[in-house]
Formats: C-alpha cells, structure tokens, sequence
C-alpha cells in the first residue's frame, strides 16, 4: 500500500505548494480554482487508500509519509542549488561513452553525468569561470520555495488530525 499511497502524497504536497506560490502572485481565480479542485483530486486518492485503516494507524502513516515528502523536496530543492554546474552557463552532459553534450539527450546512451566542462577538464569538476545561467532557479525563487515548503511542513506538524485535512472540502 505505502508503494501506491507514496505517488499520491507527492502529488498532494507538490499541488500544496503550487497553491501556496499561486495564491501569493497575481494570478488568475479560475487559475487559484483548477489547483484547489486538483488538490481535492489527489486528497481523494490518499483517503480513499487508508480508509480502510484505524484512525491511528491511517493518521500516523499518512503524516509519516506527508513528512518524508516534504523532507524529500527540501532535499532536492537544495541539491539542485547547490549543484553547480546544472547551474552554469557552461555545463555539460555526459553519456555512456564520455563525451561531452551541450544538449540533454535521452536516447540509448542517455546521460551518465554532468559537469562544468571547457576544454581540456575532466568530468564532473567545476569550471572556474562559473556564470549563472538565466535558466536556473535565482536565489530568489529559491528562497521563496523554501519558505514555501517549509510553511507547508509547519501546517502538517500543527495538525492533530491529517484525516480532517483529508476529508475536508474546499468551499
């Protein structure tokens, strides 16, 4: 069951935290309403998984596992920061082979690893003429959805009862 309830929490937090980022810029209501009924989707999905469990059981499986998601999104939002050369204007792609690819590519040899790579540097060390990419996340946006998961992480503690949360509809 933890296999098949694990997508649906991460859905759940991913939504909760689009929400959070929605509600806080300028954007549209009927934009606001399609996340809410999305979220009600995937509370659906979870509910109806542990509806079957004892009330303890399912509410201390269920915010065991909203907690390891949460945790699980801070990491990789901090790994992908901090990462360097997925950061740069100068990184690389490596498939099976070792060469070198400006391009992501996805195909039989798909990528083996990625670095900072001009000339002459082996895979995987960081170039020392780092220049942040505009396609990469600012500072900024990633502070805001630390703060975001975060916030998120506290509603979940400050609940006793994550089933209500569950079951609770949207108005």
């Amino acid at each position: 069951m933890k296999q098949s309830l694990e997508p649906a929490i991460k859905v759940l937090i991913l939504q909760e935290v689009r929400l959070l980022q929605m509600e806080r810029s300028l954007t549209p209501s009927f934009v606001i309403s399609e996340i809410s009924r999305s979220i009600q989707e995937a509370k659906g999905q979870v509910s109806a998984q542990v509806r079957l469990m004892s009330k303890k059981e399912r509410n201390a499986l269920v915010k065991k596992m909203i907690h390891q998601s949460l945790d699980e999104e801070i990491d990789r939002a901090t790994e992908l920061r901090r990462d360097r050369c997925l950061r740069c204007v100068h990184v690389r792609y490596f498939d099976g082979s070792g060469i070198s690819h400006e391009e992501f590519l996805c195909r039989e040899d798909c990528i083996r690893g990625v670095g900072c790579v001009i000339e002459g540097q082996t895979p995987g060390i960081h170039c020392r003429r780092f220049t942040e990419s505009s396609k990469g996340v600012s500072l900024g946006d990633y502070l805001e959805q630390m703060t975001l998961l975060y916030e998120l992480r506290e509603m979940f503690d400050e609940m006793e009862e994550v089933w209500e949360y569950l079951t609770k509809q949207e108005a």
